[in-house]
């Protein structure tokens, strides 16, 4: 079912940090997301879509070249991404493409290019190769920043020693509004400035990766989004009936110091109602990113392009949110890795996926549809053609530390290479493989998709099934360099 026509542009959009139960979920509920809704009723939409690596810098090393962590490498925030690899943008300008960067990649540039003291090695926010970026918003924010400061705002330099205080609550307490007003968020930023700079190259084909970085922590929304859900009325998060040794090392140390403005990083120490607050303002988040993503998409419908424009929106990877009492997305468990995947392709009927697809599928996916030459060593596949995918998502994690002194390696007692997980989905269950030789962890994802009851003692045979397919689809997933 190849498209009608290749698309004349293409606007490929990736959110930070979103769960796809915003909305598939009981959380779906608890927020209007009414134009990823609209853009999900116009589009092939999959619905158990799947990172195959976590944390940001991973998830998008894998999204942008096809290749999982264990061929590319680049497995933590930090660990450079070796130039020789193709990628999505260096294949589009193999094809006389350009594609446009509005926001950030989260890459480390190969040192093997780089003198030993360029600044370059300093950040892991560095765009990919081959990609144009046109507008900047890394984790140093500085364009951000200085709009900020010349509408007047009283913020710090960017990589200040008290930069933290950006996402400070007006009224300094957790779940107070940020003392940007909506219209000068980082998110509406982003938005004008790709508008701004779309609207000025339309008269030629055009292909735009947009990536926000909301509801990314620091968790703290502009009024009145910060607002939209009411904290009292959240569901719970899902608790954990199973305990591991995991858990132990995951909370031996502080994690996730920038959460909100003031935290500590002591997750356990997290009562039921700054929890309720963390979990509202990552809702209000989501709901903000929601409108200037239909900012993006009335653009298109208002200037005739909606006939000529593939639009794509996924996320890098979910967020715990208290889940298992566990935050962020360093974690093996189904809520980090589960993200939405919508594909509008012109001429294309809309229609529901549900078996499992992988981050590795966009890039191959995309350059065909904009033929555009697929490198050899992109290991996933067409997601809009007849290809048959294996059925099942991987998701890759390194829980260790780069240096070997990590929370993990400490508690465990192991080294940094024993420090690593590995996660199967498949039909209805998902194992969690740990190279340390802890026990492993099988789940029910229908009958419990929030991953609480492990149910390997109970599922013997499986287990030992599902870690053989795991061992051959790693075998069978290395991927071709040359």
């Amino acid at each position: 079912m190849s498209p009608v026509r290749p698309p004349r542009n293409l606007l490929f959009v990736v959110i930070d940090q979103f769960r796809a139960d915003l909305l598939w979920g009981p959380l779906s509920l608890a927020v209007a997301l009414p134009n990823l809704r609209r853009l999900a009723g116009e589009s092939v939409c999959f619905r158990n879509h799947h990172t195959v690596a976590v944390p940001c810098g991973p998830s998008r090393a894998s999204l942008l070249t096809g290749l999982y962590a264990m061929t590319h490498r680049a497995v933590h925030n930090g660990s450079p991404l070796p130039d020789h690899l193709p990628n999505l943008a260096t294949a589009l300008r193999s094809a006389g493409r350009e594609l446009l960067l509005f926001g950030y990649t989260d890459i480390q540039p190969d040192p093997t290019r780089l003198a030993s003291d360029d600044p370059a090695r300093r950040s892991y926010t560095q765009p990919i190769r081959g990609i144009t970026e046109v507008q900047e918003m890394r984790d140093e924010a500085w364009a951000w920043l200085a709009h900020l400061r010349a509408r007047g705002y009283d913020v710090p330099d960017a990589e200040s020693a008290d930069f933290d205080r950006l996402y400070r609550p007006v009224t300094g307490d957790l779940g107070g509004p940020a003392l940007y007003a909506a219209e000068d968020s980082d998110t509406a930023f982003l938005t004008d400035r790709t508008l701004g700079q779309l609207d000025v190259r339309k008269a030629r084909p055009w292909a735009a990766l947009v990536t926000y970085i909301r509801p990314h922590p620091p968790f703290v929304a502009p009024a009145p989004w910060h607002a939209m859900a009411d904290p009292s009325g959240l569901p719970a998060p899902a608790v954990a009936g199973f305990d591991h040794p995991f858990f132990d090392a995951f909370h031996a140390a502080p994690a996730g110091q920038g959460m909100f403005w003031g935290f500590d990083g002591d997750m356990r120490g997290l009562g039921a109602r700054d929890t309720a607050l963390c979990r509202a303002a990552y809702l209000g988040l989501a709901a903000e990113v929601d409108h200037h993503v239909g900012r993006l998409l009335d653009w298109i419908d208002d200037s005739g392009q909606a006939d000529d424009t593939l639009v794509v929106l996924t996320a890098d990877h979910g967020e715990m949110l208290g889940d298992l009492g566990l935050w962020g997305k360093q974690v093996p468990f189904r809520a980090a890795s589960h993200v939405p995947l919508m594909i509008r392709a012109p001429g294309r009927p809309t229609a529901t996926v549900t078996t499992p697809t992988r981050s590795i599928d966009l890039a191959p996916t995309l350059l065909r549809a904009l033929e555009a030459p697929v490198p050899v060593t992109m290991s996933g596949v067409d997601l809009l053609s007849r290809e048959t995918g294996p059925g099942l998502a991987m998701v890759e994690l390194e829980l260790g530390e780069p240096g070997g002194t990590g929370r993990f390696e400490t508690t465990w007692q192991h080294p940094p290479e024993a420090c690593r997980a590995v996660a199967l989905e498949t039909g209805t269950r998902r194992l969690v493989h740990f190279a340390s030789g802890h026990a492993p962890l099988l789940f029910d994802t229908e009958a419990d998709p929030g991953n609480t009851t492990d149910i390997a003692a109970a599922e013997p045979d499986m287990v030992q099934r599902m870690t053989a397919q795991l061992l051959n689809h790693r075998m069978q997933g290395a991927a071709r360099l040359f």
